[in-house]
């Protein structure tokens, strides 16, 4: 466990310092056009032959890695790369954009990217080496994400990318997330059913409106599972929430939680015909990953699930936490069967909704009246 928090705080600390060197900005001119183009999909400018160049490499690790606990290979991003002298009016109008520069490239292409910063701008890139990152949106169409990547040499800005790395991509992560919260719930969300679990079960969760409660034919007080039933050729997509006493850290070791998960999930999600039951893939190793849940530890875990006919299967995405306030461990999931198909905008749907997740304190805190 005191491995888990190092590597938790040593995070919070990048983060902290890469908030700090970056800016943020807006602009909200009704007259722009509204931006477009598809889910995960950045523009990216920068000089041609720094994008074939070491630089060219980080960035397309940063951001075209595969997502982990995919059965296809899919990345975060699909990154498009644009020369700084074919950016037209169409491109400019991506949901996504990167301008990418150094001082220290003097071609043509290089000259022309530096004038997307102003004069203050570049001073301070050429007296701050920490200074690489620049957040702003609606640059060139209202709803647009925008980040400048800069340094006052190749070098400078690969070492500042590659300590920043998750950070870097965590920008748009938050960006496309953030779009599909508002996608997700544009068509109302059941706010009964929420406040029945924030009675019954002591926790909040945001339910679109296409969601179902699963009854179990036990009285399970400490199981809830949501699922979007799709029709044929349509995404299946589970959302599970259960919880325990909290008794020991231990309970953090991944091997503790996927046994909690085998024993909770492979006992309350079963077929009868022909018998089956919840478990994990083993083809690959499931990823895990310390992150900060709305300010609470939490083990976040990406992997494969099957039934165990192997009749059906697919990514899970989990969080491991503790509600201090309750005394209570919690296991979140959503799951997603859809064969054949890609699965990332899916598996981002899901955490969107996972990280509406609050405990009865938090949301009480927020909402004092409710």
């Amino acid at each position: 466990m005191l491995t888990y928090l190092r590597s938790f705080f040593f995070a919070i600390l990048i983060a902290a310092g890469l908030a700090s060197c970056e800016g943020s900005g807006s602009s909200n001119d009704s007259s722009l056009p509204s931006a477009r183009g598809a889910a995960g999909e950045i523009i990216l400018v920068m000089d041609s032959t720094a994008w074939r160049s070491e630089l060219g490499d980080e960035l397309r690790e940063i951001f075209m890695q595969d997502v982990p606990g995919l059965p296809q290979p899919e990345p975060y991003f699909d990154l498009r790369y644009v020369n700084p002298f074919k950016l037209n009016d169409v491109l400019r109008s991506a949901k996504n954009m990167i301008f990418v520069t150094t001082l220290d490239n003097r071609s043509a292409s290089g000259e022309r990217m530096r004038r997307f910063f102003t004069d203050n701008s570049l001073t301070r890139i050429e007296s701050d080496s920490t200074f690489f990152s620049y957040p702003i949106s609606n640059v060139f169409a209202r709803g647009q994400k925008n980040l400048y990547l800069f340094g006052v040499s190749e070098d400078v800005l690969l070492k500042n990318l590659r300590v920043n790395h998750k950070q870097v991509r965590q920008h748009f992560s938050d960006t496309e997330r953030n779009r599909s919260l508002e996608a997700l719930y544009k068509s109302g969300e059941q706010r009964a059913l929420e406040q029945d679990l924030l009675e019954n079960h002591n926790f909040y969760l945001r339910i679109p409106q296409d969601y179902d409660l699963v009854p179990l034919e036990d009285s399970i007080e400490q199981f809830v599972w949501l699922r979007q039933l799709g029709q044929a050729g349509e995404p299946d997509v589970s959302i599970i929430v259960t919880y325990q006493e909290y008794t020991s850290e231990d309970i953090f070791q991944p091997e503790e939680i996927m046994q909690f998960r085998e024993e909770t999930l492979g006992k309350y999600i079963v077929d009868d015909n022909p018998p089956a039951y919840m478990t994990i893939q083993e083809i690959e190793p499931i990823v895990y990953d310390t992150i900060n849940f709305d300010g609470k530890f939490a083990i976040e875990a990406r992997g494969l699930w099957k039934l165990s006919n192997i009749t059906m299967g697919g990514p899970f995405l989990s969080y491991a936490f503790v509600d201090e306030s309750l005394n209570r461990f919690y296991y979140i999931e959503g799951y997603v069967y859809y064969p054949g198909r890609n699965k990332r905008t899916e598996i981002r749907e899901v955490e969107t909704i996972l990280r509406t997740f609050q405990t009865e304190a938090e949301y009480r805190e927020e909402k004092p009246s409710s």
